[in-house]
């Protein structure tokens, strides 16, 4: 199998897993924030639904946006039209359906390939760190969801 397909094998499965848990949240608690202040399911799940995007622009070395509160505040208004988690987990499909195009279509040798990031304090990121990412987001987000869950009271296995 080429790290191509394991990639789309492995993303495929956390981002099945993440939507999962987002399910488990009754509705009147999708929107809830610990202390008021902490992100929501549906906030984390808005994040899923972009990540794709980034992860492809990443990969196809397109300059980054500076993360300003202008940046910020676009990211809001397009994540406000996803109304729920099975708006953010649609949009997501239709982002990771072109990211995994650009996975297929990668030849071998692109996988040598490393790129500067600012993130992680700043370093060179390997070609599959960078294919990498949003299934590590969807796995991280899938733990926050989880103890989101905790946090209202949820504490069944």
């Amino acid at each position: 199998m080429r790290l191509q397909d394991y990639m789309i094998e492995v993303t495929e499965q956390a981002k099945k897993e993440a939507f999962q848990a987002a399910r488990k949240v009754p509705a009147d608690k999708v929107d809830w924030s610990p202390l008021d202040e902490g992100r929501s399911v549906l906030n984390q799940c808005r994040e899923l639904a972009m990540c794709p995007t980034w992860a492809k622009s990443i990969i196809n070395n397109e300059p980054q946006p500076e993360w300003n509160e202008a940046t910020m505040e676009k990211i809001k208004e397009e994540q406000a039209q996803w109304k729920s988690v099975d708006d953010c987990e649609a949009e997501c499909n239709r982002r990771l359906a072109e990211l995994y195009e650009l996975y297929r279509n990668m030849p071998d040798a692109r996988l040598e390939e490393c790129r500067w990031l600012p993130y992680d304090g700043g370093r060179e990121f390997k070609m599959p760190e960078m294919m990498d990412y949003p299934r590590w987001n969807f796995n991280y987000h899938q733990g926050q969801i989880s103890y989101i869950q905790t946090l209202y009271g949820d504490k069944q296995m």
